[in-house]
């Protein structure tokens, strides 16, 4: 019985660390996109868009910046590693 929990808490764990990952990942797309002037009006480019400025919480305009380049990097940077952060602390937490 004990290895039968185990089991699904590491897969718990491993589920809360993907799914930190995956939202991470969305955000650096976005990032990637901004920075190297993708084409807006393009599917992809807006569907990330749309899904990343939810997950960037409040970390946007949180520090202001000299360029557009390193306020883009900041902003959704920091968020993509707040979500590494978060899906990590919790995978440890319930795995």
């Amino acid at each position: 019985m004990a290895a039968k929990k185990n089991s699904s808490g590491s897969a718990l764990a491993t589920l809360l660390q993907g799914v930190g990952f995956l939202l991470a990942v969305v955000l650096i797309a976005h990032t990637v996109f901004v920075l190297f002037d993708f084409q807006a009006e393009g599917q992809l480019t807006q569907s990330v868009a749309r899904a990343a400025e939810p997950l960037a919480l409040f970390f946007p305009g949180l520090i202001d910046a000299p360029s557009h380049v390193l306020q883009v990097l900041l902003d959704y940077g920091l968020a993509a590693m707040f979500w590494m952060l978060v899906g990590g602390l919790l995978g440890r937490i319930f795995g």
